[in-house]
């Protein structure tokens, strides 16, 4: 309806798109249209550079382009009405100083994206991208892992590039931050299976020289964490080298305790109570170099290694009731090591634009070894003691690139693109006493995509549509013999659409899209991992992608912004128990295939300001349709989950800032799951800036009542399992951070074959 009214209107549209000299779309530019010298009528552009003057007066024979720091620029408007793209120049003048005061939205909706403006506001100071996201409505996390509500675990951009290393996130600094993006229904660009993303857009980079950013974490609940950051860089002219450094050492401890009960001939109960503590160590270094050829070119590359060390230790107890009788009782000790040898990996990029062509191109290898060994003795009151020891050896290796081409139409924009990924995973499974089995698979996988995008603006309308056609070729392979049932190919194609409506400060859009779950490569492993006497956990090779539609809605005015989302998943994958052959009294915790879930989700903010007081109010509903067989019935789990967060920030004088976080979740049932309790957490924080703002002292209190405590039951089969588990989140923190001379890097790299590399 659109393109056809579009092509009827026989009136003359004008249209253009502006850019600085950097050829970066210029938002907030004034456009006019002049008579002559007389003005006729104005607009200011968007986020995308672009302007619009749907009907233009006839009379007007001339636009004018002006903004601050810039050139006028007053040209005859062309006969088709198209300006194309107009190229602002600096101005020569060299202005003392200019202060801005508006009432920008802090969030607002932007195409399918809701967008948070971060510089020049409270968040700009909150320390790392980390705390800032911590902020965003409808995304809630920490330390680099992040969940969208309503859709789960989201990927996380840093202008254009994926962050594979959680630790990436906290190493960019809030104050570097222009704004955050939050797609909750994402298009044809991104891999099929990615159902939320958060893309961080920094400030434009400036400076010139050496710059230093550093930082340290440290933690205490019951030990200390401590958490060290160095990121180094040299710029001169075009040039760019950098590097980061990073290590990490700190334990933690957690208790869980297991009521499982199985129903068949008798009543089997079943309870474990574990109590582990860890000791972690990591490390992660990089550097590379970008090579900007000129405001249209650049070229890079960059190494990077991570190593990861853990020691786990623990005890567990282990009971076995049948009948109310006590059958069996045991004491295991505990030991492990997990060992991830360097994980090498590597990008080289290209990004340019020739013309209305923008070009992007990227290539990528990772390569990484993980050693699992596991020893546990266990002394039971009713049989022989035991030593029951396992070896896991898992390689992975992954190459990938990635390749788009961007055209600018008088509207809008069209993108093509492809994405080709080859990897393989090889796990090696030992266990001597030959207790469970010993196994050695490999998973060999090819994945093409092709991908298109188009998007359009008609006046206060802005739609796009997109499609994505990807092939995948799976090879499964046990103990070197390929098992047919269990290779597989697929071909999909995935739609997505999406709408706009932009009358003033309101705001609303519509959006489409089609999405897959494929299984990780531990979901596919056949691999049996020894939890206790009465547990075992393993993958399922058998399981089927789950294929999802979503269909989403979104609006904003002012201070508040709405998100309403309806998704419905065929084969949902789902976590079970089933008995370990025919021996009821041993149950494995795997995964199967469950027929569809149907979800609804409603999540509403409000940002208002109040002087030196910040307020952030998040409502959240979400509610599932699902049933699962349990005890020869049909058991229909469908009670709803509503969220609450509130945010609060003091300004005071003298860079002084209090912080006051507060976070809840009720009761209700999530696939199999029902979450018997409520959740909480109360956090609080103050922190100052000295010496110009270039040091950072912040302390905080973090889940001060301990409320984080998780309980659920998972029905599935025979089985209830209830669990407890004490994560001990409640700590003191306190972070220092210096920045001197910092830029943003010029880094334009996006990566390929992300998707592989999360399901490693």
């Amino acid at each position: 309806m659109f393109i056809l009214s579009a092509l009827l209107c026989t009136a003359r549209n004008v249209t253009g798109t502006v850019v600085d000299e950097t050829n970066s779309p210029a938002a907030f530019v004034n456009v006019v249209l002049l008579q002559d010298s007389t003005f006729v009528d104005g607009r200011v552009t968007d986020d995308a550079g672009l302007f619009v003057f749907d009907e233009a007066a006839p009379e007007a024979n001339n636009i004018k382009v002006s903004m601050v720091g810039y050139e006028d620029l007053v040209l005859p408007i062309p006969a088709d009405g198209d300006c194309r793209v107009l190229q602002l120049k600096p101005s020569a003048v060299t202005l003392g100083e200019v202060v801005v005061k508006g009432n920008l939205p802090t969030t607002r909706i932007q195409g399918n994206a809701m967008v948070t403006n971060i510089e020049n506001s409270i968040l700009a100071t909150t320390g790392s991208a980390n705390d800032v996201l911590k902020n965003i409505p409808m995304v809630n996390g920490g330390a680099g892992n992040f969940t969208v509500f309503g859709r789960g675990n989201a990927v996380v951009y840093i202008n254009g590039r994926l962050t594979r290393n959680a630790d990436e996130i906290g190493q960019l600094s809030s104050d570097d931050i222009k704004e955050v993006q939050v797609i909750s229904n994402p298009g044809a660009q991104y891999d099929a299976d990615v159902k939320a993303v958060i893309r961080i857009i920094t400030k434009k980079p400036q400076g010139e020289g050496f710059s230093v950013s550093a930082s340290t974490d440290n933690v205490y609940n019951k030990w200390f964490t401590t958490t060290e950051q160095l990121n180094l860089k040299y710029r001169t002219g075009g040039l760019e080298i950098f590097g980061m450094g990073y290590y990490s050492h700190g334990k933690n401890y957690d208790d869980e305790h297991i009521l499982s009960t199985t129903y068949g001939a008798s009543e089997i109960d079943m309870t474990s109570d574990e109590s582990v503590g860890t000791t972690s160590n990591s490390a992660t270094g990089k550097i590379g170099v970008n090579y900007q050829i000129n405001d249209n070119h650049s070229l890079g590359a960059y190494y990077k290694f991570d190593f990861d060390a853990d020691h786990r230790y623990g005890e567990y107890i282990n009971q076995i009731t049948d009948a109310g009788i006590l059958t069996e009782s045991s004491v295991s000790d505990v030991k492990g090591w997990a060992k991830a040898m360097p994980c090498n990996s590597a990008n080289v990029y290209y990004n340019g634009r020739i013309g209305k062509f923008t070009l992007d191109f990227n290539g990528d290898y990772m390569q990484k070894k993980d050693n699992d060994r596991l020893y546990q003795f266990e002394r039971n009151e009713f049989s022989d003691n035991r030593l029951v020891t396992t070896f896991n050896t898992t390689r992975s290796r992954l190459l990938a690139e990635k390749a788009t081409v961007a055209y600018d139409l008088p509207r809008g924009s069209v993108l093509v693109g492809e994405e080709y990924t080859n990897s393989r995973s090889r796990d090696d499974f030992r266990n001597p006493e030959n207790i469970l089995s010993s196994e050695l698979t490999d998973v060999r996988e090819s994945n093409i995509g092709v991908f298109a995008e188009i998007n359009q603006s008609f006046g206060r309308f802005n739609a796009s549509a997109g499609l994505r056609y990807e092939h995948v070729k799976s090879d499964y392979y046990l103990d070197r013999v390929r098992v047919d049932d269990q290779s597989r190919t697929y071909d999909n194609l995935f739609p997505s659409a999406s709408v706009t409506y932009s009358p003033g400060n309101f705001r609303f859009s519509l959006s489409y899209s089609s999405r897959i779950t494929r299984p990780t490569y531990a979901n596919l492993s056949g691999n049996y991992t020894y939890i206790s006497s009465i547990l075992y956990t393993r993958g399922n090779p058998g399981l089927q992608p789950a294929r999802q539609q979503d269909f989403t809605a979104q609006a904003s005015w002012r201070y508040l912004t709405l998100s309403a989302q309806y998704s419905y998943v065929k084969d949902v994958i789902t976590q079970i128990y089933e008995p370990y052959g025919s021996d009821d009294r041993v149950n494995v915790f795997t995964l199967t295939n469950m027929p569809n879930q149907k979800i609804f989700s409603m999540f509403v903010n409000a940002s208002p300001v109040f002087g030196v007081y910040h307020p952030s109010l998040s409502v959240g509903m979400q509610k599932q349709w699902f049933a699962i067989d349990y005890r020869d019935a049909s058991l229909k789990l469908g009670n709803p989950m509503l969220t609450l967060q509130m945010q609060n920030t003091f300004t005071l004088p003298h860079d002084w800032y209090i912080e006051a976080s507060f976070w809840w979740r009720s009761r209700g049932d999530w696939k199999n799951w029902s979450y018997t309790h409520t959740q909480s957490t109360v956090n609080c924080r103050v922190y100052k800036m000295f010496f110009d703002k270039s040091l950072t002292v912040y302390l905080g209190v973090n889940d001060i009542f301990n409320g984080m405590i998780y309980h659920a039951d998972i029905y599935s089969g025979n089985v209830k399992m209830q669990s407890n588990v004490n994560n001990h989140g409640r700590n003191v923190e306190l972070t220092i951070r210096y920045d001197f001379n910092t830029t943003r890097s010029r880094y334009k790299g996006t990566g390929a074959g992300q998707a592989e590399k999360s399901r490693f």
